[in-house]
């Protein structure tokens, strides 16, 4: 019906549209709106479809499924929820609920639903059939019990009677009759003032009498009427039930509900109801003497103008409820309050304007007096005995003991039976105070008695530690706690331990005298740092007393541990006091080794029994009753320092440099650096400075400023650290100053190395730099253009350089001041043709040879290879070695071949003869220079003569074939070897094209060295050693 938000609330039906606006001065207001899709209206039609002793069937008309998504059954019974069944589906309109009580009066509305709910329906009751044995009364399809009420104007037709029914008999002699007549029963036949009724019957299978009025009923006519089945009242064994047929408006009950059967809870609540039924137009009200609980006047049902719950609307029966909550002295609804002692009696008054008034009474049993004299009679550490005088049975049921300790109720004992006046308390705690009243109870409870107060016995006396050990055992320190306690208990099961919440059992304990036994605990600081909380626990009849005792620990050890190398024998510690601390314990190790635990109440101490050349791990705790948790801990190398780290330069100026370093680990104990700085030239001398530090620097790293260098000059730059004990080793760094002027030298010996164009130079010479050379400017000019290039490096790649072109390049120096003179000019000229071929060899027979070579080092880009183009032609000396000059490779005689490999397969040469043979390389840019190499074919072998007569000649000739061709063999392989492995002077090539030839020497003829293969084998290889510029020449195309 309405939306809200804390005190804000809008009455709405239908959708709901929200709507956010944003609004900035001077500009465009911002809105967007959301809605919520709800039914506007409520399912009509609700009706009873069918129902059972335990469901019921309603039905309803469906809403549009544009209205509605589903709906909501909801069930009530009285002011109680039973079901809210949800229903999917717009056009689902029956449901059956299930589960009900027979003989219950419901009821049920329906709500349709799409995102939210929408309004309720009209609400109906409908009554669960009753059970199907024994007698009943029915009416309007729905049950009634015995005593039911009925109204006269709803019985006076025949469709309205009400129905006696005894299920399962067949009708004999049953009849109606008059409770205030019984002599003059219902004439179901025929009917007068004095007998208005008309009844029917059904004879079987349920013996049936209904009973209905002619004509309006008499008021000496109303009143309580019996039924009895199958037979007439006069008969002992039939079955009788009770109705009242009343006119205008009748009483149909006044109940009290809900009564507390557990007489512990406080207060106490219940609830009165008050059911009229009849006409519509009345007044009703409850009350308790004075006191009116509620009171509504003028009600009409027609209207439902009063807050009563329809029960049955074509009857008109309506509940009223009051809410009582009783406090053992005062009876209250919300802020009506009616003092008052003993039993209560309510009244509900039902009036109609000139009818007569309706009143009906309850009354609930109530003590009138509290019961007296209530006194502790006994008590332990964990129980308190009371007694009380006892109430009259007629005044009393039982009585509810209350126990609470300071504003907490403990315990609340309900002791049944008026004559029981003594109880005992359990569970209590030792050495607790409590408070004790108690209260007489019948239907409610009666006022409290006097309150008494009684302590337990305690069960733990008291608790404390001793310190057993020396603390400078720290982990291993012992402390004893004692736990005194009562004598009531077994110390060997009754009593343990907890220490820092883990259990311990109790195994040590003594009798000191009767009444004490002394339970004793051992514990250790394990871990350290953490306070030991010590629980000594007693326990009796399954409650635990308990006592603590708390070791404490310091929050954390001190701080600024430091050490101090005093001389070669002794160490100095130091550190800063703990803000809650009783002293320090000093534990110092070397190796793994503990060397000594000490303590002290001061903020310092001396070692002395000190090693050199180790490193002392010192760590320092301090306590209260128990040691830190963590010992602040400091390594001091008894040892020169290690060396400085990460060494670097800063503010380089040209007379002046910072040198900064990362100091040596924490563990090292420094009291001065030596800076040690050397020019790179020779010719100046280095120079040592010392600067003090205090030891145990804040900082990781260190700055050290040098003032009065050379300009431009590079320093090596050593850092040592030091302590009493000597220097540790030293660390280095090289840096130059800031140039004042431009190098005054020059770069030299400038070299192009073709055909990747790299051009190179050496650096200047360190005398003449001014300082760090930061680059070079190389200088290029051709016929047709000059233009600059720069390197950091001492070379360069001159990639745009035009093939066939002459170049000049001069090369200068450049430092942080500017450039320097440029060097002297060199001329190049750039080739496009592919290099020579290299690594050519050749293996020889006696027809033919074998010519193999490598690829060009320089292949022109985009320029590949085509073929390979092979010349040879022979050579005409005599004598054992000669010295071929560069022109005796004549081009204008040379038998040529082709091959796209790099290597060809030569046929038709002459035996023993000498070959001089060519290579060159061929792209679509022309040919590149020849390379070429010269060797000697091999003899032809003997020709044997076809008339040999005998076998011996034969085999004598093979044998002597034989030798000579091993012999040929290991020759040939040794001129193989000196040509092909060593590059022998047969084979050459020119480097260059200068005036002088090169000369090549050839070896002497094969024959000769298979005179002396044995013998002269390593002079052979020797002879054929030479230099790599002995054996190629560049010859013109």
């Amino acid at each position: 019906m309405a939306v809200s938000n804390g005190s804000i609330s809008q009455s709405t039906i239908g959708d709901q549209m929200y709507r956010c606006v944003v609004a900035v001065t001077d500009q465009p207001t911002k809105t967007r709106n959301v809605t919520l899709k709800v039914p506007a209206t409520a399912p009509s039609s609700l009706t009873e479809v069918s129902k059972t002793a335990t469901t019921i069937t309603v039905s309803w008309t469906a809403l549009d499924s544009s209205d509605a998504d589903g709906y909501v059954v909801n069930v009530t019974s009285d002011t109680d929820t039973v079901q809210t069944v949800q229903v999917e589906g717009s056009s689902n309109n029956t449901i059956t609920l299930n589960g009900l009580r027979e003989l219950a009066s419901y009821s049920i509305t329906v709500r349709a639903y799409q995102q939210l709910l929408g309004p309720a329906s009209s609400t109906i009751s409908v009554f669960t059939h009753c059970q199907q044995e024994g007698i009943y009364l029915a009416y309007n399809r729905n049950c009634y019990p015995n005593g039911s009420y009925f109204w006269d104007s709803s019985v006076n037709a025949a469709n309205e009677a009400i129905s006696c029914v005894l299920p399962g008999t067949s009708l004999t002699t049953g009849q109606w009759v008059r409770v205030a007549d019984p002599d003059d029963p219902v004439d179901c036949n025929s009917n007068n003032a004095s007998d208005p009724f008309y009844c029917t019957n059904v004879t079987s299978p349920n013996a049936t009498l209904n009973l209905y009025l002619a004509w309006s009923l008499p008021g000496a006519q109303e009143g309580w009427y019996k039924c009895c089945l199958p037979t007439d009242c006069s008969d002992p064994n039939t079955y009788i039930i009770f109705a009242n047929i009343f006119r205008f408006a009748q009483i149909e009950s006044f109940t009290v509900a809900d009564l507390p059967s557990d007489m512990t809870v406080y207060p106490q609540e219940y609830k009165l109801n008050c059911t009229k039924i009849g006409y519509h137009t009345y007044d009703i009200r409850m009350s308790i003497g004075s006191a009116t609980l509620a009171n509504y006047t003028n009600c009409d049902n027609r209207y439902s103008n009063c807050h009563g719950t329809v029960l049955v609307s074509i009857t008109n029966t309506v509940r009223y409820s009051v809410d009582i909550t009783w406090d053992g002295m005062t009876v209250k609804n919300g802020s009506i309050s009616q003092s008052t002692t003993g039993d209560q009696m309510y009244q509900c008054v039902v009036a109609v304007t000139n009818q007569p008034t309706r009143i009906r009474n309850v009354t609930i049993k109530v003590p009138a007096t509290a019961p007296s004299s209530l006194t502790e009679v006994n008590k332990t550490a964990t129980t308190i005995s009371v007694s009380w005088t006892a109430l009259d049975s007629s005044d009393a049921d039982g009585y509810v003991v209350n126990v609470t300790s300071d504003t907490d109720t403990v315990q609340t004992v309900q002791v049944e039976g008026s004559s029981n006046n003594t109880i005992t308390l359990n569970g209590l705690r030792g050495g607790t105070t409590y408070s004790i009243t108690v209260r007489a109870y019948q239907q409610l409870l009666g006022p409290a008695s006097s309150t008494i107060s009684v302590q337990t016995l305690p069960v733990i006396n008291s608790i404390n530690w001793t310190l057993v050990s020396s603390i400078t055992q720290l982990n291993n320190t012992q402390y004893r706690i004692d736990c005194l306690t009562t004598t009531d208990i077994n110390p060997s099961t009754d009593v343990y331990w907890l220490v820092n919440g883990v259990i311990k059992s109790n195994s040590m304990y003594t009798s000191i005298d009767v009444l004490t036994y002394n339970n004793t605990l051992l514990v250790y600081p394990d871990p350290l740092g953490v306070s030991v909380n010590d629980t000594c626990i007693a326990m009796i009849g399954g409650i635990n007393y308990s006592q603590s005792v708390i070791l404490h620990a310091p929050s954390g050890p001190p701080n600024n541990v430091r050490g101090f190398i005093l001389n070669a024998t002794s160490i100095k510690v130091n550190w800063t006091n703990s803000s809650e601390t009783n002293g320090y314990v000093i534990e110092y190790t070397t190796g793994g080794v503990t060397r000594n635990v000490i303590s002290t109440i001061e903020d310092e101490i001396v070692l002395t029994d000190v090693s050199s050349m180790s490193v002392y791990t010192i760590s320092v705790y301090s306590y209260i009753d128990l040691p830190s948790v963590n010992s602040t801990v400091t390594v001091l190398r008894f040892d020169v320092p290690s060396p400085v780290t990460s060494l670097s330069v800063s503010n380089v100026s040209t007379t002046g440099i910072t040198v900064n370093w990362t100091i040596p680990s924490s563990d090292n104990y420094v009291t001065y650096y030596t800076i040690s700085y050397t020019p790179s030239c020779p010719q100046l001398s280095s120079v040592t400075e010392t600067v003090s530090v205090a030891p145990h620097q804040s900082t990781t790293t260190y700055s050290y400023t040098l003032i009065g260098l050379y300009s431009g000059m590079n320093y090596n730059i050593t850092v040592r650290a030091g302590n009493v004990l000597g220097g540790s080793n030293p660390s280095s760094i090289g840096d130059d100053t800031l140039s004042s002027s431009v190098p005054t030298g020059v770069p030299n010996s400038l070299s192009l190395l073709q055909p990747i164009n790299n051009l190179t130079w050496n650096e200047v010479n360190c005398s003449q730099r001014n300082g760090l050379i930061t680059g070079y400017t190389m200088m290029i000019s051709n016929s047709s253009i000059t233009y600059n290039l720069t390197s950091t490096k001492t070379y360069i790649i001159l990639n745009d350089l035009i093939f066939g072109t002459e170049y000049i390049i001069s090369v200068a120096a450049i430092n942080s001041v500017g450039r320097g003179p440029f060097s002297d000019l060199i001329v190049v000229e750039i080739g496009i043709v592919p290099g020579p071929v290299g690594s050519v060899s050749s293996i020889m027979d006696t027809t033919w040879a074998v010519i193999s070579w490598s690829v060009p080092s320089y292949i022109p880009s985009d320029y590949p290879i085509i073929t390979y183009e092979i010349g040879y032609h022979n050579l005409q000396f005599d004598g054992n070695c000669l010295i071929i000059n560069y022109d005796d490779f004549n081009t204008q005689i040379l038998q040529l071949h082709n091959s796209t490999n790099a290597y060809i397969n030569i046929t038709g040469l002459n035996d023993m003869s000498y070959f001089i043979f060519g290579v060159r390389a061929y792209t679509v840019n022309g040919y590149g220079e020849w390379t070429v190499i010269a060797n000697e074919t091999l003899k032809l072998p003997l020709q044997l003569s076809s008339n040999c007569a005998t076998s011996d000649s034969v085999i004598a000739l093979s044998v002597s074939v034989g030798i000579l061709c091993g012999l040929l063999t290991f020759i040939i392989v040794i001129n193989i070897y000196c040509f092909i492995r060593k590059k022998s002077p047969c084979s050459f090539n020119k480097l260059t094209k200068a005036d002088d030839d090169i000369a090549m020497q050839v070896c002497e003829p094969y024959e000769i060295h298979k005179t002396k293969q044995s013998e002269e084998n390593e002079g052979v290889y020797d002879e054929c050693q030479t230099s790599l510029d002995d054996v190629y020449e560049r010859m013109p195309q």
